[in-house]
């Protein structure tokens, strides 16, 4: 393994042979980490072995540091300490506001600005409420690079695709302004007349930021995140976009060369970090502080198959639900379960964590039959995937078009394998996220006060032996338009 971290750093070597007359900048970056701490001695040992040939290297992140990890987010002392504790220790320099990071609510912000040892930036979004906070819309980092001062400007966009707000709870966006990125970033191209090397460090998604990629050519770098892609590409206009997939199971090298004030070449490379076993110790030491807290191993159910894929666990997560509220029917969205599968045997909060980390309430509706399938295609569409249920099974139909896009058109619910009743009045359990997408489709709402997590806990105590290999209660009908 000794071997295969030598040939990379080799590899990266070949990448950056330059004169003594260029200025290099090498750039470490990663995206949606989520919390995954475990991988970060790896990055730490990357980050110092680059450090040891590249004195001024830069560290950043294109956001969602936070969520997907109980040890990181339900840690006693302060959620998000671990995160930013090793971040800093890292020497992350700068990080993109995500959409998971308003899952800390205001507090978590205010809590991330006060403790990292960098900024947390972005342009689009305003807190106007809370005059503490004030992030900054870009930084100016300064670089000396062969005895010669190199000047970095790192803007930061968020996405605001949930309705003019970014994909998070909006219980957590109270007080709190956006303006859409594609408008807000025309306000700063002029910065790339005061700065060597201009980027966009942004939580947009890939498709959005290839568009700026492609229509902004003022940006040398646009270092990107939120979709969980993996990507390099460098556009005709010279720009250069990466992405570094997910969970920390990848970070990118970038090295950029600059002449005159002027960048005449740039390079990525990407570092699979799933093959790299050499790890910062100091950083490891830590990390096993935060896996050893006594609370995260308590065992609280017991699984006797493993959980094979996401229709398993969204049937868990709402038979919880509607256990916990004794209603007729449950749904839960796809998106809010974090676990494409998981393991048999004992449960651990933690894992129930890990699981599902939004900390949502449970909300109470009451819908007719004729307005639960009609949700049932609102919700699937709203998170892009079909709704786990309990207490009913459903078809719904997906409607693909010639250019291969598609849209859920209708749906058929069913109760006990008949039909359900178009008029009769239904007791329905939905998380606090989802309750938005019911407004207007209910006949009334009410916020329970109960927790998700309770209603797994108590689910898990109360049935022995939980089993839910090969469940599936719903079907997709492919149509034609």
């Amino acid at each position: 393994m000794k071997r295969l971290f030598n040939l990379l750093i080799i590899s990266i070597l070949l990448i950056s042979c330059t004169t003594k007359q260029q200025k290099e900048l090498v750039i470490l970056s990663v995206n949606d980490m989520h919390a995954h701490i475990e991988v970060l001695p790896k990055l730490a040992y990357i980050a110092d072995s680059l450090r040891a040939i590249y004195p001024e290297l830069l560290v950043v992140s294109a956001g969602d540091n936070r969520t997907g990890n109980a040890c990181n987010d339900k840690y006693p002392e302060h959620p998000n300490l671990p995160m930013i504790s090793l971040m800093n220790k890292i020497g992350f320099e700068a990080s993109a506001l995500g959409n998971h990071e308003f899952d800390g609510n205001i507090d978590g912000i205010r809590y991330f600005v006060q403790n990292a040892d960098f900024p947390l930036v972005c342009a689009n979004t305003f807190f106007t409420g809370y005059p503490d906070i004030d992030l900054p819309d870009y930084v100016t980092i300064t670089k000396k690079i062969n005895g010669k001062d190199l000047k970095i400007i790192i803007l930061s966009l968020i996405e605001t695709s949930n309705e003019g707000r970014p994909s998070a709870h909006v219980k957590n966006l109270q007080n709190v302004d956006f303006v859409d990125a594609k408008d807000k970033i025309k306000d700063y191209l002029y910065l790339r007349d005061s700065c060597d090397v201009f980027v966009l460090l942004s939580h947009c998604g890939k498709s959005q930021e290839l568009e700026f990629a492609a229509q902004y050519p003022q940006f040398d770098l646009i270092i990107g995140g939120h979709s969980h892609d993996l990507w390099t590409q460098q556009f005709d206009n010279g720009v250069l976009y990466t992405q570094s997939k997910y969970y920390l199971k990848a970070t990118t090298v970038t090295k950029l060369k600059i002449v005159d004030g002027k960048v005449v070449s740039k390079e990525a490379q990407v570092i699979d970090l799933t093959k790299v076993n050499k790890v910062d110790e100091a950083v490891r030491k830590e990390v096993d502080k935060y896996y050893a807290e006594p609370e995260f191993q308590k065992v609280i159910g017991l699984a006797k198959t493993p959980f094979n894929d996401k229709k398993a666990l969204g049937a868990f997560m709402a038979d919880a639900q509607r256990y916990l509220t004794k209603t007729d029917i449950s749904m839960q969205n796809p998106g809010g379960v974090r676990f494409d599968n998981m393991h048999g045997g004992d449960i651990t909060k933690a894992d129930i964590y890990n699981l599902d980390p939004f900390n949502n309430s449970l909300v109470i509706t009451e819908m007719t039959g004729k307005q639960v399938e009609d949700y049932l295609v609102i919700a699937s569409i709203k998170d892009h995937n079909c709704t786990h249920v309990s207490g009913i099974t459903y078809t719904i139909d997906y409607a693909t078009s010639a250019e291969g896009s598609g849209l859920y058109t209708s749906a058929k619910a069913f109760v006990d394998g008949k039909r359900i009743d178009p008029d009769k009045v239904y007791k329905v359990t939905i998380n606090s996220y989802m309750a938005l997408w019911a407004k207007g489709n209910c006949l009334s709402m009410n916020d329970s006060g109960l927790n998700a997590n309770d209603a797994e806990f108590l689910y898990l105590k109360d049935h022995k032996d939980i089993d839910y290999q090969n469940v599936s209660r719903y079907d997709i009908r492919i149509v034609e338009e």
